[in-house]
């Protein structure tokens, strides 16, 4: 029964060993929210300024274009990330998890779309000529 308690004694998170690691954890959780909320703010203005120039050029703000579809995705899981932030029960580990997926998601929406080669914008697709 001593040897089980010890063990747990080592391995409780806030323990004296572990907590500059949690601190320096707590800094990074911090960070990343500034940095994400920053980002969140541009792409949302990305996404309505987009809409307006889109009805000027093609007579609609949105056309499921895939390249505005995936803007469209990558803002609803930073809008999930906010929730999880915002929510006690759901803070910690499950926003940074879905900070990681909308990182994820940026990366799709980066490269991935460009190799589809399809839709209305004529920018940065991949073409073998």
């Amino acid at each position: 029964m001593n040897e089980r308690s010890n063990v747990l004694l080592n391995t409780y998170f806030l323990s004296s060993k572990n907590y500059y690691r949690y601190q320096l954890t707590q800094q990074l959780d911090r960070w990343s929210y500034r940095i994400i909320s920053l980002g969140f703010i541009f792409l949302t203005i990305g996404i309505l300024s987009g809409a307006v120039w889109a009805n000027e050029v093609w007579g609609s703000y949105w056309n499921w274009d895939p390249k505005e579809t995936w803007a469209f995705i990558t803002w609803t899981v930073f809008t999930i990330y906010f929730h999880t932030r915002t929510n006690t029960n759901l803070e910690g580990v499950n926003s940074a998890l879905v900070a990681s997926m909308g990182f994820l998601i940026i990366w799709i929406c980066y490269f991935g779309v460009n190799l589809l080669g399809i839709g209305l914008h004529s920018y940065g697709s991949f073409t073998l000529n």
